[in-house]
């Protein structure tokens, strides 16, 4: 069955029907015209008694306040989280640019393959390839300015880039295809280069960028970090992971917390950024213990404490 439209107004009616606590419907309402019932419902429905099964009746106590403060303080964590992402891209773009002319070349190697490990996959799409599809959908004018109108057909050949420097050439790739490069260059010394650059292990840094993409990717993309299970987990220095499980809180191996500790780690050895995760992060987790839990321990529908849900967060005025 089609579903019927309904307006603000009327949502929040429905909300209230089903046993949802809202204190100011007026501002309910404002809430809902700016974050869609759809998208709020991928929180509230951590209240509902089980929506899976069509169950839709709020838990006791629910209150569509705690669920608009949760949402809100995730906001805040996106807007930190990319104080430290984009800098860090940048400067991966830079550094892996600078090492890649030094150990294999300048100019013209890349569209070639040169330096790079390919997967041992015979059906597996050659790295450069990733990256010369970046190129060649590209309306930039730097691009064009190295652009030879080479074709085969319809397609550009790979000669078409023989004139472009790898530092030109990285400012049009997508973060995936940076992190290509980047994983794909261990055998050619450009990744040991790198990782000594920045100060951290080669081991770890091409599953860290990996995360970090993911990340980007789903800031970019308005998607929710709360209860999300992270697919690209990040590796981690022993040392480090103690250190942050000591310092701060525990959290779990598919949790966007990790990314976040990664992110503090590049962030702190780079001089990015000083104490992000101590003096960014976590004063908005300490500000909201249900977000918390959600940002070091995903749950499923269902699986978070409803005790957690239902009481009072720290300096909710209440």
């Amino acid at each position: 069955m089609s579903k019927p439209w309904k307006s603000f107004s009327e949502q929040v009616g429905l909300l209230s029907e089903r046993g949802l606590k809202i204190d100011d419907p007026d501002g309910a309402e404002r809430f809902l015209s700016l974050v869609s019932y759809y998208r709020f419902s991928g929180y509230f429905r951590y209240w509902q008694v089980d929506a899976k099964n069509g169950n839709n009746r709020f838990i006791e106590g629910a209150s569509f306040e705690t669920i608009q403060r949760l949402y809100e303080a995730e906001q805040a964590l996106v807007l930190v989280c990319d104080e430290v992402l984009h800098p860090i891209e940048v400067l991966l773009r830079t550094q892996f640019a600078y090492h890649y002319a030094n150990r294999v070349a300048a100019v013209g190697g890349f569209p070639r393959g040169l330096g790079f490990t390919q997967s041992p996959n015979p059906q597996a799409v050659p790295v450069e390839e990733h990256a010369l599809a970046n190129l060649d959908r590209s309306k930039e004018a730097f691009v064009r300015h190295y652009r030879d109108e080479i074709k085969s057909g319809s397609c550009y050949t790979p000669e078409v880039y023989a004139r472009m420097p790898i530092w030109v050439a990285v400012e049009a790739l997508t973060f995936g295809n940076l992190s290509r490069f980047i994983e794909a260059s261990g055998e050619s010394g450009v990744l040991t280069d790198l990782a000594e650059s920045l100060h951290v292990s080669p081991r770890t840094l091409p599953s860290q960028v990996r995360s970090f993409v993911y990340l980007r990717n789903r800031l970019a993309h308005c998607a929710k970090l709360w209860n999300h299970s992270v697919l690209d987990v990040p590796g981690l220095l022993p040392n480090i992971e103690r250190r942050a499980k000591r310092n701060y809180r525990q959290f779990s191996n598919h949790s966007i917390y990790k990314v976040l500790v990664a992110l503090d780690d590049v962030a702190t050895k780079t001089q990015v950024a000083n104490k992000w995760l101590e003096t960014k992060v976590e004063p908005i987790l300490d500000s909201n213990p249900i977000l918390a839990e959600g940002i070091v321990n995903p749950k499923k529908y269902g699986e978070m404490d409803s005790q957690l849900l239902v009481g009072q967060e720290k300096n909710d005025g209440q």
